[in-house]
C-alpha cells in the first residue's frame, strides 16, 4: 500500500480530475448490468453536473444508474430530476411518495436494480474515471469479499487525504471510518436486509457494523479514487440540536453491536498473496466492458513495470506525453510492486492506470490483459521492462490477431537473468511486431549475441526537448547559494542511483584523487539506492565529505536548476543503455565525462565531452578520469566551448518530436504488419507450463532479491561499524591473552595442588596402615589380659 497523497494541493488534484477531456462513454446498454449504481436525490441539482461527469466517464461502462427523487421539495428541482434520462437511457429514475432520509431512498432503488453489484453514490461527489472498474475487478478476482472502497479525498469545504479503510474492521465500532461510495457484491447485501431507515444519520456505518458481525469482510484499495464533497450545509453544519442527535445516533448504533465485537476480536485483513498457484489459470473474469469505439487506430497498452523517479520513466512519460498530444487513448498497466512516486505525472496524461499488485495476484495478469484488450479495443500494446508479460505473448498473440505488439528495451543487463531484457525479447520475436531499442549499441548486441529478424530491429533514440532545457544563470546562482558552494568551485553532477550499475564506489575514488590533487570541486549525488550507505561510510573512511553534497531524489521539474549550477557532467557508469542523463546534460550546455559503455559514443561525440573506457575501477582507471577531468576542471573557457557544441548536438541530432515522429511510424508500420502476417501458436498446455514456470521463477527471484538486499544492508552495516567491531576484537583479544596467561597460573597452581594431595594421599595411607597395626597390637594385648 502507499499513503502518500499523489500529489500535494487537494485542489491541484481536483482540477485535473474535473477539468480533463474524457473519452470513454459508451451509450450502449446491457441488460441486465453489471452494476447499479444507486443514488438518492433530494434538492441535489446544484452539483448534479460534475457527479454526472464522473460517472457518466467511468471506465467501466455496464451499467445502470437508478437515482431516487426522496419528495424534494423544490418543484424546478423535481422538474431538473424528470429530465434526468434524456441525458442518457443509462439513468432510470424512481419517486418516492414521501421522504424517508438516504437508507429510504436507497433501499428503492436497490429494489429496482438488476446488477451483480451495488455502487453507491450521492449525487454532489466525484469518482476517479477507474474507480467502479477497479472495484468490480477486485471482488471478481477476490470471491471471499462482500464489499469494496479506495482511499478517499475531502474537497471544497474542508480538505483531507483519507487512507482509513476497512483493513481493519476491529476498529469500525469506534466511528464510521469509511465514506459511504463502495461496491457491494448484490447477494451478500441481500442477506442481511436493506439499510435501516430508522436512522437519518450514520446509515452506512451501521451496516459496515452489521456486514462485519456477519462475517462479510470488505477491502479497501490503495489509491485515492473516492472524492467526497464537504460543504457548509452538510455534514459540516454543527448546530447544537445536529450534534446531539448525532450522538444519540453514534451511541444506539454502538449498543447493537458493541457485544459483537467486545466478544469477537476482529484480526486486521491482508491480502495473502500465494507465491503461486496454477489453479488461477482456470479463473477467468466473466464480466464483460466496453468502453466508447474508437476508429482511429490510436489506442494503446502500455506495459512498464512502475512509475518511478528514473531515466526509462522518464523517457516513457515524454513519449506519452507527446503520443497524448497526438490524439492517443492510452492505457498504463503497472507489474511491480512499487510506491509509483510519478504517478500523478503519469495521472495527468491518462487516468486509465492499473497497478496490478494492488489488484490481484500475477496468476490473474493474462485474465486481466485478454480483459483490458477487448474493453479497450486495443489497437497497439507497446511493453518495456516488464519481463513477465513476454511470457503472455503467446496467449495474446492469436486471440488478439489485428493487434500490433512493439518492445522497447534501454538498456542490456549484464548478470541478471543472462542479460535480461534484451535475452527475453529475442526469445519473443516472433510474437512481435517490432522490437525498438535505445542505441545502435544494443541493436549489435541483439545480433551478436541473441539474433533476431533484423527486420524487425529498430533503433529509436530517447531525444530531448532543448526548448525545455536551457541553462538558467539565475537559477544557478540561487541553488549554488542554497548549497554553499562558491562560484569559484567547479561542480560535478552525478545525477544517479547509488547502485552498483552507476559504480558510486568508484566514483568516491576518483574524488579522494581529485581531493589530493587539490582540485577546487564539489560533487553533487542526488537519490538513493542499495550502496547509499556504503558510500556514506567510504567517504567518511576517506575522509573526502567536504567535497559531496549529497540529496535525496530530485523532482525532473527541478533538474534544469541544478544542470544550470553544475559545470560537469561525471557518470562513470558499470553498463548503461544511452542514459537519459546524457541528453539532459548536454542540452544544458555541460561537458560529459562518462564511461565507454552501452550507446554512450553514439550521442557523446569528441568535440562535445569524454567517453572513457572502462577498466576495473582500480588506480589506471582513476588516472584515465584524473587525465581529462584535471584539464576541465582548470579551464570554464573549454568547459563553455564544449557545451555550447553538446547543445547544438542534441537540437540537430537527436530533437524529442522527431523521437515521437519515429515511433508514430514504427506503431503505423507494426499495425499494417499484425493484420498481414500470420504469426506461429504454441502447444497450449506447453504454453501454459511455460507460464506456469516463470511465475514459480519470478516468486523464486523475488525472495531472493529479499534475501541478497537483507545481506547488502547486513554488510553495510558491518561497513559502518567495523572500527567499532575492531575496537571490540582488540578488546576480546588482549581479553583472550589475560585469559591465558591466568590459564597457565592456574594450571601451574592447579599441579601443586595436586602434588600436595597425593603426598597427602600417601601420608593418610602410611597413617591408616599404622592404624592398622595398632589396632591389632591392642586386640592381642587383651586378649593376653
Amino acid at each position: 500500500m502507499y499513503e502518500k497523497p499523489p500529489v500535494s494541493s487537494v485542489s491541484e488534484f481536483m482540477d485535473c480530475l474535473c477539468s480533463r477531456p474524457l473519452n470513454f462513454y459508451n451509450p450502449q446498454e446491457i441488460d441486465p448490468p453489471v452494476v447499479s449504481i444507486i443514488s438518492s436525490f433530494y434538492n441535489a441539482s446544484k452539483y448534479f453536473d460534475e457527479t454526472y461527469h464522473s460517472i457518466i466517464h467511468q471506465t467501466w461502462q455496464n451499467f445502470e444508474w437508478i437515482i431516487v427523487d426522496d419528495c424534494s421539495p423544490d418543484p424546478e428541482e423535481v422538474e431538473f430530476f424528470k429530465t434526468l434520462p434524456q441525458r442518457t437511457s443509462k439513468i432510470k429514475i424512481f419517486f418516492r411518495e414521501q421522504n424517508g432520509g438516504l437508507a429510504a431512498g436507497r433501499n428503492t432503488g436497490i429494489a429496482e436494480a438488476k446488477g451483480k453489484y451495488l455502487f453507491f453514490m450521492d449525487t454532489d461527489d466525484i469518482l476517479d474515471p477507474t474507480y467502479i472498474e477497479k472495484a468490480v475487478l477486485f471482488l471478481e478476482t477476490h470471491p471471499d469479499f462482500s464489499f469494496v472502497n479506495s482511499y478517499s479525498v475531502g474537497f471544497q469545504a474542508e480538505e483531507y487525504w483519507w487512507t482509513h479503510g476497512f483493513n481493519k474492521p476491529s476498529k469500525f465500532i469506534e466511528q464510521n471510518w469509511v465514506t459511504g461510495r463502495l461496491l457491494y457484491r448484490k447477494a451478500d447485501f441481500d442477506k442481511l436486509g436493506g439499510l435501516d431507515e430508522n436512522l437519518r444519520f450514520y446509515e452506512d456505518w451501521e451496516r459496515w457494523l452489521k456486514a462485519m458481525s456477519n462475517h462479510q469482510k470488505g477491502w479497501t484499495i490503495p489509491e485515492y479514487l473516492d472524492c467526497y464533497r464537504r460543504t457548509s450545509s452538510g455534514l459540516l453544519a454543527s448546530s447544537r440540536d445536529k450534534v446531539d442527535k448525532e450522538k444519540q445516533v453514534t451511541e444506539y448504533i454502538q449498543s447493537r453491536y458493541r457485544p459483537f465485537f467486545e466478544a469477537n476480536k476482529l484480526p486486521d485483513i491482508e491480502l495473502r498473496r500465494a507465491t503461486f498457484d496454477a489453479r488461477q489459470f482456470d479463473r477467468k473474469i466473466e464480466v464483460k466492458n466496453l468502453i466508447h469505439p474508437d476508429s482511429t487506430g490510436k489506442r494503446i497498452l502500455c506495459w512498464l513495470p512502475h512509475l518511478e523517479v528514473g531515466g526509462a520513466d522518464k523517457y516513457n512519460l515524454d513519449l506519452l506525453t507527446l503520443l497524448k498530444e497526438r490524439g492517443y487513448e492510452i492505457t498504463i498497466v503497472t507489474t511491480n510492486p512499487s510506491a509509483s512516486s510519478w504517478h500523478w505525472k503519469f495521472y495527468q496524461i491518462t487516468p486509465d492506470i492499473f497497478h496490478l499488485s494492488k489488484l490481484f495476484e500475477n496468476g490473474y495478469w493474462l485474465e486481466f490483459a485478454r480483459y483490458i484488450m477487448r474493453s479497450r479495443q486495443i489497437d497497439i500494446v507497446w511493453m518495456s521492462n516488464c519481463y513477465y508479460v513476454y511470457y503472455l505473448l503467446p496467449f495474446l498473440r492469436p486471440e488478439f490477431p489485428g493487434v500490433a505488439f512493439v518492445d522497447y528495451t534501454h538498456t542490456d543487463d549484464p548478470g541478471w537473468r543472462q542479460d535480461g531484457y534484451p535475452r527475453v525479447s529475442c526469445r519473443f520475436h516472433q510474437w512481435l511486431d517490432f522490437q525498438v531499442v535505445s542505441s545502435q549499441y544494443l541493436a549489435n548486441y541483439y545480433q551478436e549475441v541473441h539474433h533476431t529478424n533484423p527486420e524487425k530491429l529498430v533503433v529509436c533514440y530517447t531525444n530531448r526537448d532543448t526548448d525545455k532545457w536551457q541553462r538558467d544563470l539565475q537559477l544557478r546562482r540561487e541553488l549554488r547559494s542554497k548549497l554553499g558552494i562558491t562560484e569559484d568551485t567547479v561542480m560535478l553532477l552525478y545525477p544517479a542511483r547509488i547502485a552498483p550499475q552507476k559504480r558510486p564506489l568508484f566514483l568516491v575514488e576518483i574524488v579522494r584523487a581529485l581531493v589530493a590533487a587539490e582540485q577546487p570541486i564539489c560533487v553533487v549525488t542526488m537519490g538513493g539506492g542499495d550502496l547509499l550507505e556504503a558510500m556514506q561510510a567510504k567517504i567518511e573512511r576517506l575522509n573526502v565529505g567536504n567535497a559531496f553534497k549529497m540529496l535525496s531524489s530530485v523532482a525532473p521539474e527541478d533538474m534544469p536548476g541544478y544542470y544550470s549550477a553544475a559545470d560537469i557532467l561525471l557518470l562513470p557508469s558499470a553498463y548503461e543503455g544511452l542514459s537519459l542523463t546524457l541528453y539532459e546534460a548536454m542540452s544544458m550546455e555541460l561537458p560529459v565525462v562518462a564511461s565507454d559503455v552501452g550507446g554512450n559514443k553514439e550521442l557523446v561525440t569528441p568535440d562535445v565531452g569524454f567517453i572513457l573506457p572502462k577498466g576495473n575501477a582500480d588506480r589506471a582507471e582513476v588516472e584515465e578520469y584524473l587525465k581529462v577531468l584535471v584539464p576541465l576542471i582548470q579551464d570554464a573557457q573549454q568547459r563553455r566551448h564544449i557545451g555550447a557544441l553538446a547543445r547544438q548536438r542534441v537540437a540537430e541530432v537527436f530533437p524529442l518530436e522527431g523521437m515521437a515522429d519515429q515511433m508514430e511510424n514504427i506503431f503505423a508500420q507494426a499495425i499494417q504488419k499484425s493484420q498481414a502476417q500470420h504469426h506461429p501458436a504454441m502447444d497450449g498446455e506447453m504454453t501454459e507450463e511455460m507460464l506456469i514456470l516463470v511465475q514459480e521463477y519470478l516468486a523464486l527471484d523475488e525472495f531472493t532479491s529479499a534475501e541478497w538486499k537483507q545481506l547488502q544492508n547486513w554488510i553495510t552495516e558491518l561497513e559502518k561499524n567495523k572500527n567499532h567491531w575492531h575496537r571490540a576484537w582488540q578488546e576480546s583479544h588482549n581479553w583472550a591473552e589475560h585469559l591465558e596467561k591466568e590459564k597457565v597460573t592456574l594450571e601451574t597452581q592447579r599441579q601443586a595442588w595436586v602434588n600436595v594431595a597425593r603426598q597427602t594421599q600417601i601420608e593418610l595411607e602410611v597413617a591408616q596402615s599404622k592404624l592398622e597395626h595398632a589396632e591389632a597390637e591392642l586386640a592381642n594385648l587383651k586378649q593376653l589380659q
